[in-house]
């Protein structure tokens, strides 16, 4: 028959693990069980005794008010005071009824049951005092007297059974003490014992299973140090440790095969990697190229000069709304030549926003009017170049151009301190056709390919950017009414120094 030893190492780790857990978990639960039950027997024993002493005392109170509560009826004859009496009544008695059945020693019930019977003829005598009170009767004090007399008897008696319970009580903690302290050195023993079992399995576990694994490990470590030339590794369990060893000695004798292999593919890898690189650079040359190419097609400054040759020429005819026009925009030109950088003060952008403004005028006439508040320092902050433009074209466009009697736009810059942190908000609004709740939601999702959606995501980002996401962007719009967008900053340290 194999032995002990045999059967143990066939065993998977599973059932090597749940077999320690649940013998160390059946020993302390089993001791847990025991310490628990006789500790809460012993909580028991004392909160009745509180409960007890706190019962008392609340009687002792409550026959306090009681008595207040009559006397000041009697005095002022308040119908609130009456129902506190009667209540505190029902209460006491109340309270009576459950020490009866508490309390079981036979003082203890002597004492209740004078209690009791000096209620009954306190209260009758009470009862009757009210009465009386009520129905005028002059003499109505002797019964109110003879009451509060027979109330003295009570209250003596309930010290009486205060102090009988705090004797009782005295007996039972001295009992109770004994008992804890029997239950701490049995808990001591027994923890100890527990202790003392738990390291005994643990360590029969640590010979079986984490021993092998540090052997595993440290020879993975010499492996992933370099150091191929690692004996084979031999464990005697055959759970799956033992596997595990076996696969590792496997995998130990392939990295030493392919090692061999990688070396020589490491040099016509590094060949292959410098032409890739070649190929890449050539490709970044081309598209740089094609880039240039594509620009020159286009350039600024040829539009600019092109515009200057045709607004002299309509200057010699005499064109003079063409020659406005033609120089607004070569204005914007110059603008754009004139401001390579990404951030210019408020001041620069609200005059190329006229610009615009203007030469869409051009074409709306009466239909398009303008109006532009910002005060002298607001004009100083700092915003990104060509914010204005996109929003205000969108204003006119896709807003006042749609509206038959046309509108107006309106341009205004405020500023207001916050936390001694001054706060500049500049609002664009149009009295255009707006959008609809569900096309709002479009334009501000950026999801759209539409012109409208592609301008205002780019002024969104690059506000957002400039200002590390402190900032905020706003767009409302009511179809019928307009659309209103509105930037909020503070003030940047870059201000007025551009």
């Amino acid at each position: 028959m194999p032995s002990f030893k045999d059967f143990w190492l066939r065993l998977s780790i599973k059932t090597k693990l749940l077999s320690y857990f649940f013998i160390v978990i059946a020993i302390i639960s089993f001791f847990n069980l025991y310490l628990n039950n006789n500790n809460y027997t012993i909580i028991d024993q004392f909160n009745g005794t509180m409960t007890n002493y706190y019962s008392i005392n609340r009687l002792m109170v409550f026959t306090e008010e009681n008595k207040h509560f009559a006397t000041k009826y009697l005095r002022e004859k308040k119908e609130e005071d009456k129902a506190s009496y009667l209540s505190k009544k029902a209460e006491i008695l109340t309270l009576v009824a459950e020490l009866e059945t508490k309390l079981t020693s036979l003082d203890a019930y002597f004492r209740i049951n004078a209690i009791k019977n000096a209620l009954e003829v306190m209260y009758e005598k009470w009862d009757q005092t009210i009465l009386e009170r009520e129905q005028n009767i002059s003499t109505y004090f002797n019964a109110y007297y003879e009451g509060e007399r027979i109330s003295l008897y009570t209250s003596r008696y309930i010290e009486d059974l205060f102090y009988i319970s705090l004797g009782e009580g005295n007996e039972l903690y001295k009992k109770l003490a004994e008992e804890a302290r029997i239950m701490r050195q049995i808990s001591i023993i027994l923890i100890a014992f527990s202790s003392a079992f738990a390291m005994f399995i643990g360590f029969l576990f640590v010979n079986s299973f984490i021993n092998p694994i540090k052997k595993l490990a440290d020879t993975s470590l010499r492996i992933s140090s370099g150091d191929l030339e690692v004996e084979e590794v031999t464990i005697a369990s055959k759970d799956e440790v033992g596997i595990l060893a076996d696969s590792f000695n496997t995998m130990s004798l392939s990295i030493q095969s392919y090692v061999s292999d990688l070396k020589e593919k490491v040099i016509i890898e590094k060949r292959l990697h410098e032409e890739e690189l070649e190929v890449i650079r050539m490709e970044q040359l081309l598209k740089a190229s094609q880039f240039e190419a594509l620009q020159s097609q286009i350039n600024p400054h040829f539009l600019f000069n092109t515009l200057n040759t045709i607004s002299r020429t309509a200057m010699f005819e005499e064109a003079e709304e063409t020659l406005k026009l033609i120089q607004a925009l070569s204005q914007l030109f110059r603008y754009k030549l004139r401001n390579q950088a990404s951030v210019i003060p408020l001041k620069e952008e609200l005059w190329m926003a006229k610009e615009y403004i203007y030469l869409q005028k051009s074409r709306f006439k009466e239909r398009l009017t303008y109006e532009i508040i910002v005060d002298e320092r607001s004009q100083m902050v700092s915003v990104p170049i060509f914010m204005l433009q996109p929003i205000i074209e969108n204003a006119i466009i896709h807003g006042i151009e749609h509206k038959v009697q046309g509108g107006k736009l309106r341009i205004k810059v405020t500023s207001r301190y916050i936390d001694e942190k001054e706060i500049i908000t500049l609002r664009i609004t149009d009295t255009g056709v707006g959008m609809s709740k569900k096309r709002l939601e479009e334009v501000l999702s950026f999801k759209d390919i539409s012109h409208r959606s592609i301008g205002v995501s780019n002024v969104y980002h690059r506000f957002m950017m400039m200002y590390n996401q402190q900032g905020t962007f706003k767009m409302m719009s009511k179809e019928g009414c307009g659309t209103c967008t509105e930037f909020k900053f503070e003030r940047n340290e870059l201000d007025g120094k551009i």
